[in-house]
C-alpha cells in the first residue's frame, strides 16, 4: 500500500517556460534572434522559431551543463502550435551576472546552426502536404576529445577545418573569452562546463 503524505500536496515545478515575444524579457531576445537569422541564417527567414527557458538542466558527472538546445517541432507539434523550432535556453546562464552579451549572442547563433531546411535531390526545399517547409536538425561539425587531439593532432579533416576557424578567430575580430562563470557544484568541486546541443 502506498504511503500517504501529510500536509498539502507539493506544486510541480515547471520545467519549461515559453518566452513571450512581446514581453520585456523576450523583446530583446527575439530582436537578437531576428538579427542573427538575417545576418547568418537566411534559409531560416520563414521558419517560426520560439524561445523558451529550461530550468531542469543540471551538470552531469563530467561537470558539463547544458545551456542551450534546439528542438525541431514534430508534425504533431506543428499542428498544435505555430512553431517549427523551439530554442531552449538555460535561464540561469542567460540571465547570469557574469554572462556577457557576446556569449548570449554566440549561444543563440550556435542553436540556430542546428536548425536547417531539408532539401530534395534538385536542391529545392522539401514541403509537406500542407505546403509547409520541412526542417531538420543539423549535428555539430565535430565531436572529439581534447586528449585525442593532444595525442594525435588534427587527424581528421573536420578537426583541421575547426582548427583553422579557431586560428582565424584568434587573429581576426572575434575576441577569445574565457569560459563563462557558472554556479559551482559545491565546495571544492569545479564549476560545471557549459555545453550546447
Amino acid at each position: 500500500m502506498p504511503r500517504r503524505r501529510s500536509g498539502p500536496p507539493r506544486e510541480k515545478k515547471l520545467t519549461y517556460q515559453l518566452i513571450a515575444k512581446d514581453g520585456d524579457v523576450g523583446r530583446p531576445m527575439y530582436a537578437l534572434l531576428d538579427e542573427l537569422v538575417s545576418e547568418y541564417h537566411d534559409d531560416l527567414e520563414r521558419a517560426r522559431i520560439a524561445l523558451a527557458w529550461c530550468t531542469s538542466w543540471k551538470s552531469d558527472v563530467d561537470g558539463h551543463i547544458t545551456i542551450g538546445k534546439c528542438k525541431r517541432a514534430s508534425d504533431l507539434d506543428r499542428e498544435l502550435a505555430a512553431f517549427d523550432f523551439v530554442i531552449l535556453l538555460s535561464q540561469h546562464f542567460w540571465t547570469g551576472n557574469f554572462t556577457k552579451p557576446t556569449q548570449r549572442r554566440a549561444l543563440l547563433d550556435h542553436e540556430l546552426c542546428h536548425a536547417a531546411v531539408k532539401y530534395d535531390e534538385q536542391g529545392e526545399p522539401k514541403t509537406d502536404a500542407k505546403g509547409r517547409t520541412i526542417y531538420r536538425t543539423r549535428k555539430h561539425d565535430i565531436e572529439e576529445f581534447e586528449a585525442i587531439v593532444e595525442r594525435h593532432g588534427l587527424y581528421k579533416r573536420d578537426l583541421e577545418r575547426f582548427a583553422l576557424a579557431i586560428r582565424r578567430a584568434a587573429q581576426g575580430t572575434l575576441p577569445l573569452e574565457g569560459e563563462p562563470a557558472a554556479e559551482s557544484g559545491g565546495a571544492g568541486s569545479p564549476p560545471p562546463r557549459p555545453t550546447t546541443h
